[in-house]
């Protein structure tokens, strides 16, 4: 699965159904579901977050990091094909945008766990 879907898959995570109540009432969650939210969920999502930031930002080894894309691209530039490294260099502009998402949904999921979960 690549890292877009997954960013995807988190944040829509953590969206709760959120995107169509917004202009509805607040939803209202059972105890017994905040605790389940708090003990299974959040600490799910905390490590998918951590496992892609740390992707992203991982060393040139690191298979689809920026840095992996940038010596890719580099390599490519140097062979003549500019075409491929002009893909590459649109999918390190990405990469900085999913690193956006992927901070938002971090702060989403502290925010939720200092409001919901107590000192956990």
């Amino acid at each position: 699965m690549n890292i877009s879907r997954i960013g995807g898959l988190v944040l829509g995570m953590l969206l709760l159904g959120a995107g169509t109540a917004s202009a509805q009432e607040p939803i209202t969650i059972s105890p017994e579901k905040v605790q389940k939210i708090c003990s299974q969920r959040v600490p799910r999502v905390e490590a998918k977050v951590k496992a892609l930031t740390d992707k992203i930002n991982g060393t040139a080894e690191t298979l689809g990091s920026k840095k992996w894309i940038e010596q890719k691209s580099a390599d490519d530039r140097k062979a003549g094909n500019t075409a491929r490294a002009d893909v590459l260099d649109a999918r390190l502009k990405l990469r900085d945008a999913q690193l956006v998402k992927l901070a938002k949904a971090s702060e989403r999921v502290t925010k939720f766990k200092s409001e919901h979960c107590g000192s956990k």
